[in-house]
């Protein structure tokens, strides 16, 4: 319940079941405390609110079906003429968004915020709350998830933290409140997340996230975190039909982006089985996701021959246009080694091998599914990062450990190949610094082989100070690694 004016108090529910549900208030009101009541619901075919699913790095509703996830942002969504958001509402949804973005700033109508949430969820649509201003004083931060929380949990909603929470002097500890609290308060318990100018990574320990959330489609930060976490991911920096089919081969749903090119992904993807595609590494000229023995989705960047290990079975094959969607249809293919060129080289394709005689209905789908009801497909599992040195065919030649790095002039950065091999033959390759003794997390710092460290002054409260930076690394097989390195960070 949230106090809504001087004397009225509003309760805001959602039956998650139909029936008979009954109620008691407790409250510090006098006349308030102790009220019972009634309220008959009657039965819904609304699949329920979006959860985590079981198979790591998917979702759910609570219905038990998959949720494709596609969303974009809304801007000043609590300011515009309400004529105008409306439209652009009914827009979104004919694009077939199933998510829109939107922020509650510090001046936001909450009343009018919570009637234009109901107007997205009306569409069939689910808001993801950004809240711009979370109060780092604890006893006030306390007072605003209550009221917020209150308000919003009741509607089909996620959270979505910070606008980048690395931007925000003590970002994680103020999340780490919110978090918390909105764990305590939001009974429906929405997902949990953070946007981030890179990785909400650095948060995944602390309890209260339930999500990831990237703010790059670079495949060194979003390809090599997939195989880190067992959360699902969205990414928020798409801004072009590259970017969207970068974050899928990442292993990522697209929460930011708008155009023909995202209609064109959530056809495609609605008639695969996205639910367990994961990224798959057989592949040679392209990125892929896949379903071993029934789904290959391929992305072309740059077109040209494309070479695909696939489990010996009979399959279609279609390339695609993502930009519109359209399919062109290829021979059939059997066998075990799939090799062919997109029709032309003018732009990015898709290529899709499937067998789609098993590309397994949704209405008689389980979460469980993959690696149970078909032997040839391997269950989901977060890997087991290899740490070894000794069995780490890699180290890191610059900077030496133990140097001095500057926040005003920043280090050069290389990783050297130790022990060549095909596997080796191509590399992603995420830097992270953190100053453990501050509690910040750690900041993505640098991508791929050799670089420049990109360090923001936040990552630390004080300067000089002992920096760790980690190296992980996915090589060609989709193996992980990782290299822990100390360095003195000063300014």
């Amino acid at each position: 319940a949230f106090r809504d004016a001087d004397r009225r108090y509003v309760i805001r529910f959602t039956p998650t079941e139909g029936g008979a549900w009954e109620y008691r208030l407790s409250s510090s009101v006098p006349r308030l405390e102790g009220q019972e009541g009634k309220i008959a619901v009657a039965p819904s075919d609304a699949p329920g609110f979006v959860h985590p699913a079981k198979n790591l790095h998917h979702f759910q509703t609570e219905n038990g079906q998959p949720h494709l996830w596609m969303a974009t942002a809304v801007d000043n969504f609590a300011r515009m003429p309400r004529p105008d958001f409306d439209k652009l509402v009914d827009q979104r949804a004919n694009e077939k968004f199933t998510h829109l973005s939107v922020t509650i700033d510090s001046d936001s109508d909450l009343r009018e915020a919570a009637e234009r949430v109901r107007a997205i969820n009306s569409h069939g649509m689910v808001a993801d709350l950004v809240l711009s201003s979370i109060p780092e004083d604890p006893a006030a931060c306390r007072k605003y998830i209550q009221d917020i929380a209150a308000r919003f949990s009741a509607l089909n909603i996620t959270w979505m933290g910070l606008p980048g929470f690395e931007k925000v002097q003590h970002g994680r500890a103020i999340l780490r409140t919110a978090g918390q609290l909105l764990k305590q308060f939001d009974s429906y318990d929405h997902l949990r997340t953070s946007m981030a100018e890179a990785s909400s990574g650095a948060m995944a320990s602390d309890g209260w996230m339930n999500l990831l959330s990237y703010g790059t489609t670079d495949p060194n930060v979003g390809a090599v975190e997939h195989q880190l976490y067992g959360l699902p991911g969205v990414n928020t920096a798409i801004q072009s039909q590259r970017d969207l089919w970068n974050a899928t081969m990442n292993g990522e749903y697209p929460a930011s982006g708008s155009g023909r090119y995202m209609t064109a992904w959530f056809d495609l993807m609605s008639n695969t089985r996205y639910w367990e595609l994961e990224p798959y590494f057989d592949v040679d000229g392209g990125r892929a996701v896949a379903l071993e023995g029934v789904d290959y989705i391929v992305y072309i960047d740059k077109p040209g021959p494309v070479e695909v290990t696939v489990i010996n079975h009979g399959y279609d094959v279609a390339w695609i246009d993502p930009a519109t969607g359209e399919r062109t249809k290829a021979k059939d293919y059997k066998g075990q080694h799939f090799s062919g060129e997109p029709p032309d080289r003018s732009h990015d394709w898709i290529l899709e091998i499937s067998r789609e005689g098993h590309k397994q209905s949704l209405k008689s789908y389980k979460f469980d599914s993959r690696g149970y009801d078909d032997p040839d497909v391997p269950p989901i599992q977060i890997q087991e990062i290899e740490t070894n040195q000794q069995r780490i065919p890699f180290d890191v030649s610059v900077p030496p450990e133990g140097a001095a790095i500057s926040l005003a002039m920043p280090a050069l950065y290389s990783l050297r190949i130790t022990r060549q091999a095909r596997a080796t033959r191509s590399l992603l390759v995420e830097w992270t610094g953190e100053v453990t003794a501050d509690g910040e997390g750690y900041r993505v710092i640098g991508t791929g082989r050799e670089g420049t460290f990109h360090i923001p002054p936040s990552i630390a409260h004080n300067i000089p100070a002992s920096l760790r930076v980690r190296v992980s690394i996915l090589n060609a097989n989709g193996k992980a690694y990782q290299i822990d390195k100390v360095y003195r960070l000063t300014q």
